[in-house]
């Protein structure tokens, strides 16, 4: 995956999401990982979820300026087109503090597995 290309975003995120399923496929196969590759696993897994927090608002932005220049809502009136924006800002909002939050346990369990494969 090249992360410079000059894919639209859509593409970018479906991307993501096969990795991640195929993560998911290999992880179903009983195949034993080290604890330092559980630890790197844990870790890259932290930072994807950090990544994806940080994504929404810019597509809430996006959004936005949709609505502004008159790409989305042309058939709703001014304040219904508004309320519906907002209603997805508030979705993306809960959906980065789960991202967030996941992101944070994530990083509490790859320092507590890093202890014990320390010890």
């Amino acid at each position: 995956m090249n992360p410079q290309s000059a894919d639209p975003p859509y593409l970018l995120a479906a991307q993501a999401g096969t990795v991640v399923r195929h993560l998911y496929g290999r992880l179903q196969t009983g195949e034993q990982a080290s604890p330092a590759d559980l630890c790197r696993t844990i870790g890259a897994l932290q930072r994807l979820a950090d990544d994806l927090a940080n994504v929404l608002p810019g597509l809430q932005a996006q959004l936005e300026e949709s609505l502004l220049s008159g790409q989305v809502g042309t058939t709703d009136t001014a304040a219904e087109a508004w309320n519906k924006v907002a209603d997805v800002g508030y979705a993306l909002a809960q959906a980065r503090t789960g991202g967030l939050l996941l992101a944070a346990e994530l990083r509490a369990s790859q320092r507590t597995l890093g202890e014990l494969a320390s010890s």
